[in-house]
């Protein structure tokens, strides 16, 4: 692929995540606190595990509907881990039934971020466990989606 082919896709990529990110500031704000706790079980619902592989922060999403309600706490639970971890991210997203839009912004804001940061962000998601609107919304496309943690890990 020659190089102006390249930029071009990097461009448009970049456009379509700003216009999304967009979309959800003009519906709504996210605000809220984080919850902190043990260094590796941040909360009931979100878990952290730096230490299974030296590339990766594995973040586990512990509950079936992923929404507005949560994702403020999921925001700031990224953006902890952003900060302090110099490695890739790695959110497995199993266990979620349903993904609204808000978690899906912030799981946006998180790629960008560690893109600008030239580290890597990966997306859990079994295929037979596909959500309607990830596909539909064409999120797939923003996002690097494996099937496993261990094959994310592995890239």
């Amino acid at each position: 692929m020659n190089t102006q082919k390249k930029n071009n896709i990097e461009h448009e990529y970049d456009r379509k995540i700003d216009e999304f990110e967009s979309r959800l500031n003009n519906k709504f704000s996210i605000s809220g606190s984080s919850l902190f706790g043990d260094p590796e079980v941040i909360s009931n619902f979100f878990i952290k595990d730096s230490s299974t592989y030296n590339n990766y922060v594995i973040v586990t999403v512990e509950f079936e509907r992923a929404t507005l309600r949560e994702a403020s706490d999921f925001k700031k639970f990224l953006e902890n881990i952003i900060a302090e971890e110099n490695k890739g991210i790695i959110v497995n997203l199993n266990k979620c039934d349903f993904i609204d839009s808000s978690f899906f912004g912030v799981l946006v804001g998180a790629v960008k971020r560690l893109k600008a940061m030239n580290r890597n962000f990966f997306l859990v998601y079994d295929n037979n466990h596909q959500l309607p609107i990830f596909s539909a919304t064409g999120l797939n496309k923003v996002f690097t989606v494996f099937n496993s943690v261990e094959e994310a890990a592995n890239q």
